[in-house]
């Protein structure tokens, strides 16, 4: 029996699993490895701090997998070893004919002088119910939220909590004498969107009332001020977006490449060993303009799409499917009831090309459909 291992139970390897399954008969085994034992989008954690819903309704236990003919263990990955695609987990060595490396990328706010003690951390699950408790007890005064590094998940998600914040202060009657700033160290508010997209989104925020500053590094974090090295800024509440770095097994391994992300071949997502893949936020893929493909749950999807069907034609002796071609789109919520559509065209020269389309709420209807159509796919609920 062949087997594909599946390093990371997320967009990306659950997208490859359900696609292997559905390509290859049961004499294919397929194997996803995770630490955790659940999985969650990650917009369920704005979701919850604005109680448009909570993270337990939208989590999923993995063993589920079990039942749709997908092998799942809930492992720590110890170290891997591409050249044998051999890995070692607490639980035991297990290796394959081929491996997926989908193990995402991880929020570092230890990596800002003062950001874990003085700001929340909505990037982890760990951090959203005590923010969800400070906006409780909040009752007006100034709403930083703070991009402190970069590369970080989900590039919209900072402006998207600052848009459902000022809805979410409304509805409570508190936004008068409340204050919203958005705090990036880019030049341009979103540059996978290009000066035109990031234009776009200076002027929504502009017309909420909520504030924007570029091109600032913050230096450290202390109690009710963030430190850049071109002044300070002020918050009663604070929203860190830290840094992500890849996991340290990767950084260990010999597919660690510049920065520690793993280096694929943009078309294939390939690596430089046989039958070893990488997909999803663990990857850095460079684009035309010099910047980086996003790191997103739908790309890490997309993907996986390829990889799989990369996979299934290596064993059946199929036709290699078409190149991966860089294209993606994203919902981004402007409130608790509406949403605009942005598609991605990365790969295009000599920039990226993305399209906006205006808010509405049936895009933000859509967002929701998302989120449950991919659910009963890989969970069957």
């Amino acid at each position: 029996m062949s087997r594909t291992v599946i390093l990371g139970g997320g967009f990306g390897g659950l997208t490859a699993a359900d696609e292997l399954r559905d390509r290859l008969g049961v004499e294919h085994e397929i194997v996803v490895i995770d630490r955790s034992p659940s999985f969650m989008m990650g917009l369920r954690k704005l979701w919850e701090l604005v109680g448009l819903g909570s993270m337990a309704e939208g989590s999923r236990d993995r063993a589920i997998l079990e039942g749709r003919g997908i092998r799942f263990l809930q492992r720590e990955i110890l170290s891997l070893d591409p050249s044998s695609r051999r890995v070692e987990t607490d639980g035991g060595p297990i290796d394959g004919a081929y491996l997926v490396v989908a193990l995402g990328a991880e929020p570092r706010p230890d990596l800002v002088p003062g950001l874990a003690e003085h700001g929340h951390d909505v990037w982890s699950p760990a951090g959203v119910p005590g923010m969800r408790a400070a906006l409780d007890g909040f009752d007006g005064g100034e709403i930083a939220i703070v991009i402190t590094g970069v590369p970080y998940a989900c590039p919209p998600a900072p402006f998207e909590c600052a848009m459902l914040l000022d809805d979410y202060l409304r509805q409570r009657g508190l936004r008068e004498r409340s204050g919203i700033v958005v705090s990036t160290l880019k030049p341009i508010l979103l540059p996978n969107a290009g000066p035109e997209g990031s234009a776009w989104l200076a002027d929504q925020l502009t017309a909420r009332g909520i504030r924007y500053h570029t091109s600032r590094t913050v230096q450290r974090v202390e109690a009710g001020r963030v430190l850049f090295e071109d002044g300070d800024l002020g918050f009663d509440l604070l929203v860190g977006v830290p840094p992500h770095r890849p996991p340290s097994v990767i950084a260990g391994s010999e597919l660690s490449g510049p920065g520690g992300w793993v280096h694929v071949d943009p078309a294939s997502l390939g690596t430089d060993f046989e039958g070893v893949y990488a997909i999803g936020d663990v990857t850095k893929i460079g684009l035309a303009n010099g910047l980086a493909l996003p790191k997103a749950g739908v790309m890490a999807e997309l993907e996986g799409r390829r990889v799989a069907a990369a996979i299934a034609a290596a064993v059946t002796g199929a036709p290699s499917p078409p190149p991966f071609d860089g294209r993606g789109y994203c919902f981004l919520e402007m409130g608790t009831s509406s949403a605009a559509f942005i598609e991605g065209e990365f790969f295009a020269t000599p920039e990226p090309r993305v399209f906006v389309r205006a808010e509405s709420r049936e895009h933000a209807e859509e967002k929701h459909r998302f989120e449950a159509e991919r659910l009963q796919r890989w969970f069957g609920s």
